[in-house]
């Protein structure tokens, strides 16, 4: 929990136990909160986005985790793109800070403002209406409570979803480096509890075609009847998408549909020459 939510139930705590006294008493207890939000600073957050995320980087990358999703690349070419990688980690990396730092801003502001209504609403403790408006006020407490717990949650949710998106993105340098002719989607319908996009389980194991790669330009392929990779949405671009997709990189793989007739006769002839 962290130093502005526990401020936050600390405040809710002493308005129910003694009402509402003076404006002062309320700017006071919104100077604390305020306070303690702006004590935990975007470097904080910076830190915990950068181990988050440079650990999932060091699997993909400096494990070769990667190398799953690109069957036929080798290690010494996720080596020699590093530099390259290095720098889309980075990138994620300030993204990722930022976004949390916005959404943290938004869910202070948003339960600074409820607070203050609910704080100011509540009798004085001499008042005997206090007595009776201990259950709604106990309830409204907790909603309050809930908004600024909301900060730390967002916080995680983001950097699951950020660490989907760097993921993607290194697949897709290494696909562009290395000239892949083709992607099958994956999706992850079949978990249990996965909260899957019904047009994402339709794209299961479909195969899209990378637009103007050199087995195009050589008129050994064409689109299938899924069509063109740059025509969807690609894996983790929607929010919390965990999908992925495997790159094919030979004619070998191809389905037989997306083979023109050229790719047909060229893979007849480098069999005959085995």
């Amino acid at each position: 929990m962290s130093q502005f939510t526990k401020t936050v139930m600390e405040a809710v705590k002493f308005f129910l136990r003694n009402g509402y006294s003076s404006r002062e008493e309320l700017e006071r207890w919104q100077s604390l909160i305020r306070q303690s939000a702006e004590g935990e600073t975007s470097d904080d957050y910076l830190g915990m986005v950068s181990s988050k995320l440079t650990q999932s980087y060091e699997v993909q990358v400096s494990r070769a985790a990667a190398l799953k999703r690109h069957p036929g690349i080798s290690r010494f070419t996720i080596n020699y793109l590093e530099p390259k990688l290095r720098t889309e980690l980075d990138r994620r990396i300030l993204a990722s800070a930022d976004l949390i730092k916005l959404n943290r801003q938004k869910a202070i502001d948003t339960t600074l403002s409820r607070f203050s209504g609910w704080a100011s609403s509540i009798p004085s403790s001499d008042s005997i209406a206090l007595n009776g408006v201990q259950g709604t006020a106990r309830d409204t407490a907790t909603h309050i409570q809930k908004s600024a717990e909301q900060v730390d949650y967002e916080a995680r949710r983001v950097m699951i979803d950020q660490n989907h998106k760097l993921i993607a993105n290194i697949d897709n340098v290494i696909a562009t480096s290395n000239n892949a002719i083709a992607a099958e989607w994956h999706s992850h319908w079949r978990r249990p509890g996965y909260d899957y996009r019904e047009d994402h389980k339709e794209r299961d194991l479909k195969f899209y075609l990378i637009r103007g790669n050199w087995a195009q330009k050589n008129g050994y392929v064409k689109a299938g009847s899924s069509g063109y990779l740059d025509e969807i949405t690609q894996p983790g671009e929607e929010v919390f998408c965990d999908c992925y997709v495997t790159y094919i990189y030979n004619l070998r793989s191809i389905p037989d549909d997306m083979l023109t007739q050229k790719g047909k006769k060229f893979m007849e002839a480098m069999s005959s020459k085995k």
